[in-house]
């Protein structure tokens, strides 16, 4: 036979080794699955197996129920795990839960790795409980791989430890995450909650790699902070793409006693973050319930502060943060630290309406910050802007000291030296009305 039909003899085999075409919809209870066109099947981990028949475009549907935890993209042969590619950019992979569908961990409760590369994947409508560590844990990457396309959408991440009595099961982390790019948490229909993390953060989100939103999340009762995002040099490379929070309603966090009640603040960004900072329409409350109000250190008041941006001790400094019409408030008596302190940003704007309501004799606004020797905890920031209809309830200290009123209003002005963002963030006609 000659090079030609040795070809065409090829081809029948060729065509046999095409991946199916992924199924329209998957429907899977906690025991079992069914694809469309085939008789429903026995499953030990129903969310598992159905990522792995799922591709493109193909949309998962939960029965009501508990389901177990599950990893994606891990090399390891495990009834647990899937072995996905996912979904394209535009086509996800859908995962939706009807009616009350749960998936609880013993550790982590959703676990992502890049053994398999994979991305692309929405879940929503999921009550994620987590374990003892994470709700959701997208595994450390390093070089290129990232975890690319990751969304959830009206899912809440419910622990059920109790920081006044100390009983629940000890969790550490909602959401961890390295490498992240184009990952989105958000409430739909109905603010997405994250609850009773015990030991750590709700987000703590590292080096991320492209666009973090964090959108109508309503957080309560964390062992340390709502968010913290980071970009340590030992960890990869900057945090490269924008991170947005739009929304968010946070009360009470710090609680954790291993940090003797004082984790941080609620809000936290630390250094080498490239890209635009926005928390917008925010709000953050502590010291209002009574029963929260004994866990605090010996001598010093309830509540730590409401947001901090730093160069953490990293080599550059945040590029910038923008705060608009955003209400972080202590109660009378609380709170240990300024309510916002930025320093290490290259641009700051505070714009539209923001207010910060001290409890106490903290600064309500540190701009520069200096620790207890009067040493500055950051190289100074670069450009900044207060909007005049700025609420301060309490100081406003620059390098350490209160400001005089010439300073505010040079910080007012500051407008006028055409920052980065200003007509797109904020330095707009509701200034103008005034």
């Amino acid at each position: 036979m000659n090079r030609t039909g040795v070809l065409f003899a090829l081809v029948p085999s060729l065509l046999a080794r095409e991946d199916p075409p992924a199924p329209a919809w998957i429907h899977a209870t906690p025991d079992s699955i069914e694809i469309a066109g085939h008789a429903p099947q026995p499953s030990a981990n129903a969310i598992a197996d159905a990522l792995e028949r799922a591709g493109p475009g193909s949309v998962v549907v939960l029965d009501p129920g508990e389901y177990p935890a599950f990893t994606i993209g891990f090399a390891q042969d495990s009834a647990a795990n899937a072995a996905t590619n996912g979904g394209l950019p535009g086509r996800p992979i859908v995962v939706e839960g009807t009616g009350e569908v749960r998936v609880v961990g013993r550790d982590d409760t959703i676990a992502i790795d890049q053994k398999r590369a994979n991305g692309h994947i929405t879940f929503r409508n999921l009550t994620i409980v987590p374990g003892t560590r994470a709700g959701v844990i997208f595994y450390r990457q390093d070089g290129a791989r990232t975890h690319a396309g990751f969304t959830f959408e009206d899912c809440h991440v419910l622990g059920d430890f109790d920081p006044v009595t100390q009983q629940g099961v000890r969790s550490k982390w909602g959401v961890w995450g390295h490498s992240l790019a184009d990952f989105r948490f958000a409430g739909i229909r109905a603010p997405a909650r994250i609850e009773r993390i015990a030991t750590e953060h709700a987000f703590y989100l590292q080096n991320h790699c492209g666009a973090i939103t964090i959108e109508n999340v309503h957080a309560r009762d964390l062992g340390r902070t709502f968010v913290q995002i980071t970009a340590r040099a030992s960890e990869g490379p900057p945090g490269r793409g924008d991170v947005t929070l739009r929304r968010c309603a946070v009360e009470d966090t710090g609680l954790a006693a291993l940090d003797d009640h004082k984790g941080g603040s609620a809000f936290t960004f630390a250094g080498r973050i490239e890209g635009v900072i926005l928390v917008e329409e925010c709000r953050y409350r502590a010291g209002f319930r009574a029963e929260l109000r004994g866990l605090t250190s010996r001598g010093s008041p309830y509540g730590t502060g409401a947001l901090v941006a730093w160069q953490g001790n990293e080599s550059a400094p945040n590029d910038t943060l923008i705060l608009r019409d955003v209400r972080f408030e202590f109660a009378p008596g609380c709170g240990d630290r300024p309510v916002v302190s930025i320093g290490g940003c290259r641009n700051v704007l505070l714009v539209g309406e923001n207010e910060f309501v001290s409890g106490g004799r903290e600064p309500a606004l540190a701009l520069d910050p200096v620790d207890s020797t009067g040493r500055p905890v950051s190289p100074p920031n670069g450009r900044v802007f207060l909007a005049p209809r700025t609420h301060l309830g309490g100081r406003l200290t620059i390098a350490g000291k209160e400001a005089t009123p010439e300073e505010r209003a040079e910080l007012e002005r500051a407008r006028e030296k055409s920052l980065p963002g200003a007509d797109s963030e904020g330095m707009e006609s509701r200034e103008e009305e005034r």
